[in-house]
């Protein structure tokens, strides 16, 4: 019988390993320079690599058309994890993956350099010490912080884009603890205030982390300070946090951080961030020396220099087939795009961006093809917002929770999501020590 079993387990093993095979798409046989048809991606973000990989399965094994990917860094990031940076609940590396190996199974080539112009007319993407010609052209290149012209944002606040400013934040959090441990006394007013601009998911998920650090990872490791002085404060622009998420869950997450002693300060907006204070729209001045922005996010310097219509935030505007107007060949995705449609606002959401790439690359597989494109319809698969250690809230295709079993459904959903077997393992070890050991307090990757 124990025979039988084994055996039955090595053919459905080789059955499956066999269907992975045939179901993996052949890889594209022309390198991009000398291929008859060119297609380049820019940006290697959720969009770019989801319209990637799309693209050699609709094209796979193609002998005529060639594929390549510029970004200015060689790492793709899993940004929704990169919140959990700030208490170290993960490694920085574990969020972060490298293109190349996603790409050169499928015959993609990968170039590390940043676009910083395109000419239409004769088809050249422009680097600093480059020029790409193509024949078919993807637009993926993300978003940065914006700031809205509030005065001193800019200058005097952290971001929350990327994984070195995840760090930042942390280590701004431990410098002011080892300020007030070294003072033993009265402390500079706002030394312990950490002011967080934003009430979006991000702005939640980063002010519920930097309360892990505190009084998780630093309290036992300065015993001069008195952490009653602690405050955190979230300042939210709307009447409740988390616009746009299920109300049950938005009055779960306000119960959650009214427990951890987070201050929400809603129906005000940041009218002026000064080193020493954020000063807001309801009258209120809170003292502060740190302060983090996440209250939105705007077109990159790239998108500002094309010459295409834009809408009055400076995105791209596409049609419903995720084509540029006005430039054909062209298609862009993701946070930078608007679509001109009838449709719901697409938000910019990590899953939408996916979504939009895989939909050009069909569109554009189609041109080549002769075939009739298909028009985006963005399907939201739901909503998860961290809340901290042994919290989160999720939504997903309408089922509802939050709390522990919110935590468990969160890690679960975005280990799968991860999509890389070496870095699912890496983030589950991290997961794994971080249940029985403390964080390190140290700071890691300073300037010199």
């Amino acid at each position: 019988m124990k025979n039988k079993l084994v055996g039955a387990g090595l053919v459905a093993g080789a059955a499956w390993a066999t269907y992975h095979r045939l179901r993996k798409p052949q890889p594209f046989k022309s390198n991009y320079a000398s291929a008859p048809t060119k297609i380049l991606i820019v940006g290697g973000g959720f969009g770019g690599l989801a319209a990637a990989r799309e693209l050699a399965r609709m094209l796979s094994g193609s002998e005529e058309v060639g594929v390549a990917l510029l970004d200015r860094v060689n790492y793709t990031t899993f940004w929704p994890m990169v919140p959990s940076v700030i208490p170290r609940n993960l490694e920085v590396r574990h969020v972060a993956h490298s293109i190349r190996p996603i790409l050169r199974p499928l015959g993609i080539e990968f170039f590390q350099d940043e676009v910083t112009g395109v000419d239409f007319e004769t088809r050249q993407a422009k680097t600093d010490d480059d020029t790409f010609s193509y024949d078919y052209l993807i637009l993926s290149p993300g978003s940065r912080t914006t700031y809205f012209g509030t005065p001193g944002a800019k200058e005097n606040t952290m971001d929350t884009k990327g994984l070195r400013n995840a760090l930042q934040i942390r280590n701004q959090v431990i410098d002011c603890f080892e300020e007030a441990q070294r003072r033993r006394g009265e402390l500079p007013d706002g030394l312990l205030t950490f002011v967080f601009v934003g009430g979006g998911p991000t702005g939640v998920e980063a002010a519920a982390d930097t309360h892990d650090l505190i009084f998780d990872v630093l309290q036992d490791d300065y015993p001069n300070v008195d952490f009653g002085q602690v405050r955190i404060v979230l300042v939210n622009a709307g009447d409740s946090i988390l616009k746009g998420v299920d109300p049950s869950l938005v009055r779960a997450a306000t119960r959650r951080l009214a427990s951890l002693r987070i201050e929400i300060v809603s129906d005000a907006k940041a009218e002026e961030v000064r080193p020493d204070a954020v000063v807001l729209s309801d009258g209120q001045t809170i003292p502060t020396f740190t302060s983090v922005w996440a209250a939105g996010v705007g077109p990159p310097p790239l998108v500002e220099s094309l010459d295409v219509e834009k809408d009055h935030r400076g995105r791209i505007l596409v049609d419903e087939f995720l084509r540029v107007k006005s430039r054909p060949g062209v298609y862009a995705v993701g946070d930078c795009t608007k679509i001109d449609y009838d449709g719901s606002p697409v938000p910019a959401l990590a899953q939408a961006a996916e979504q939009q790439g895989k939909r050009a690359a069909l569109n554009l597989a189609a041109e080549i093809r002769g075939e009739a494109p298909s028009p985006f319809r963005y399907r939201s698969l739901g909503q998860l917002v961290d809340l901290g250690e042994s919290s989160a809230l999720v939504d997903i295709l309408g089922t509802k929770t939050s709390g522990l079993l919110g935590a468990l459904v969160w890690k679960g959903v975005y280990l799968y999501e991860l999509g890389y077997n070496l870095n699912r393992a890496q983030v589950l070890a991290d997961w794994t020590i971080d249940l029985f050991a403390r964080s390190d307090t140290a700071k890691l990757f300073e300037e010199s």
